[in-house]
């Protein structure tokens, strides 16, 4: 879909070829010793008239649009025109009228504004052009909550934009009350759906009939990056890594480059709040220096601890006991699978299977074994009870610690209770379900991280120091906090 531009005509937006073939900016009246020196003043000797103000000369030029037709075009606009003009729909150009007691009556735009959209029409049949007027009513174009207030009411009212329709801003013209005035009405209706154009000005270039250089288009949500950084940090507080990544990935459309790592690190978040571990890894690699892992069954464990730790400070404490659990429930399995490698059988996705071979080293499994006929089966589900027996043979600290104790016990039963029944859980709840010795989060990651550490030989003080993904988060927080956009797109 073409898009609509918008733009604000001010006094230096029109100039004109005279006599000798230079082009001059009708709006340039540089002043000196009560003298026009500037540009103006070469346009109102060509034409043979004397002291006369901006609003009158451009109504002069327009009454006798037919002789001087080829000697005018638009300096500020007119090259984004010329090499967009197939883009475009629709132009709006905004311009004054104001009343007769006031001052800055004389120099006007509607008559500029006149001017350009004729010669816009003369130039490209598809674009039809509206002038909107402003002052009539007696709004101040300097006074900023006037402008907001009359902006506001003409995005609605006089501005047609379809849906997903690209709105480009073209603010060069006019006062900058009115101009930030559009920007930040604009913005708060229509988001990043508004674009941006700079102009600089090359005297040499436009006396020589050449317009304005240009560049853009920028995204109209540069312009309120301190507030977007802000609500993205705030997102990232609460480990909301998808709602940041669509906060922020029109800036990265925009500007890969100058967000290097974060689209990354972003997605590597995403995918650990999902608990697809391996791929957060894979994206993590590539975005920060990580551990060694191949051969470390037990990383995922401290990830999956560390996600129950997340939720709750998310006040999901269904959750939160739900991975904490199934973090020691996890560690075990792949604990077995790895120490006990000839003895047993992986199973896609079921238990695995335990060959009656581990009774030679651990003979007190064999009960596990004998079913209700007595006969010794060739092997067995690793599941919990079986779990739980060999890792008190194979570790026997397991079998007098106390953190593990509470895990089989009352953190089992609250695990199962709440896996099949409806309700919530209160922190209270949570801490009790983890021994009557637990009543704060410490305390409770405290025990989770004992029977981690129990399982896996290590020895981390904490389960922010275990996970990854802490160092992670702490390394896009940073860098978000720390992200500057460069100052052209801010402008």
């Amino acid at each position: 879909m073409k898009a609509v531009l918008i733009a604000t005509i001010g006094t230096r937006d029109l100039m004109f070829q005279i006599s000798s073939g230079t082009w001059y900016n009708i709006g340039d009246d540089r002043m000196q010793n009560g003298e026009i020196i500037g540009e103006q003043a070469e346009v109102i000797s060509d034409l043979g008239l004397y002291n006369i103000n901006f609003r009158d000369l451009t109504k002069y030029l327009l009454d006798k649009i037919t002789i001087y037709l080829d000697q005018f075009k638009p300096v500020i606009i007119g090259k984004l025109l010329n090499e967009k003009a197939a883009n475009i729909e629709k132009v709006y150009l905004i311009a004054t009228d104001q009343k007769l007691e006031v001052r800055e009556r004389e120099k006007d735009t509607l008559y500029a504004a006149e001017l350009i959209k004729t010669w816009i029409v003369n130039q490209f049949d598809h674009i039809s052009v509206e002038i909107i007027l402003l002052g009539q009513d007696g709004t101040n174009p300097s006074n900023f909550e006037q402008m907001f207030f009359w902006w506001r009411q003409t995005w609605r009212e006089k501005i047609t934009i379809e849906a997903e329709q690209a709105i480009w801003l073209c603010l060069k013209g006019g006062v900058g009350q009115a101009s930030e005035a559009s920007r930040i009405s604009g913005l708060s209706l229509y988001g990043d759906r508004i674009q941006f154009f700079e102009f600089k000005q090359n005297t040499k270039a436009n006396q020589a009939g050449i317009p304005s250089d240009y560049s853009g288009p920028f995204l109209g949500n540069n312009y309120l990056w301190d507030r977007t950084q802000q609500q993205a940090l705030k997102l990232l507080a609460r480990y909301d890594y998808a709602e940041v990544y669509d906060l922020l990935e029109p800036y990265f459309q925009q500007s890969p480059s100058n967000f290097g790592a974060i689209p990354n690190l972003l997605k590597a978040g995403m995918a650990w709040n999902q608990e697809q571990f391996k791929t957060f890894i894979s994206l993590a690699k590539s975005c920060m220096k990580i551990p060694e892992l191949k051969g470390i069954f037990w990383w995922m464990a401290y990830e999956q601890a560390y996600l129950g730790v997340v939720r709750f400070q998310q006040q999901n404490t269904v959750e939160a006991i739900l991975h904490s659990h199934r973090a020691i429930e996890g560690v075990l399995s792949l604990w077995a699978v790895n120490s006990f490698p000839n003895h047993v059988i992986e199973n896609a996705n079921k238990y695995p299977s335990l060959k009656n071979s581990i009774l030679q080293k651990h003979p007190s499994l064999k009960p596990r074994f004998i079913n209700t006929q007595g006969l010794l089966l060739s092997e067995i589900p690793l599941n919990g009870w079986v779990l739980q027996t060999l890792l008190n043979s194979a570790i026997q600290k397991t079998l007098t610690s106390r953190d593990f104790q509470i895990f089989w016990s009352s953190a089992r039963e609250m695990r199962n209770n709440l896996s099949h029944r409806l309700g919530g859980l209160t922190e209270k709840e949570l801490f009790a379900a983890w021994g009557e010795d637990v009543t704060n989060p410490e305390q409770w990651q405290a025990r989770v991280l004992n029977c981690l550490n129990l399982v896996t030989g290590q020895s981390f003080k904490t389960l922010a120091e275990a996970s990854i993904f802490n160092k992670l988060h702490d390394k896009v927080v940073q860098a978000i906090a720390q992200q500057e956009l460069n100052s052209t797109a801010m402008r």
